[in-house]
């Protein structure tokens, strides 16, 4: 990947996690990889990045693979949406 799209994928990564309100050790964690690795993406400091890695972070982080490698801007809702309740009747 491209120093362009590292940058991307890390801006996109942090935003992302940060509306799901999840630390870096708790993405780590729920992945099974370090967290110093979060944060390397995140900074652009780490520039390698496989497809798998990439589908399990936009899994992870409820959102496809193009939005976190910036190839659509439309970004995934911030929470999941709750179901309606419906006001009892009577």
């Amino acid at each position: 990947m491209d120093t362009g799209r590292i940058r991307i994928f890390g801006e996109r990564l942090r935003a992302r996690r940060q509306q799901l309100d999840l630390r870096q050790q708790e993405l780590a964690h729920h992945m099974g990889i370090a967290q110093g690795w979060i944060s390397e993406l995140e900074t652009g400091k780490q520039t390698r990045l496989e497809a798998e890695t990439v589908y399990r972070f936009a899994q992870a982080l409820q959102c496809s693979t193009d939005y976190l490698l910036g190839l659509t801007d439309t970004p995934p809702p911030a929470k999941r949406p709750r179901p309606c309740k419906t006001a009892p009747v009577g």
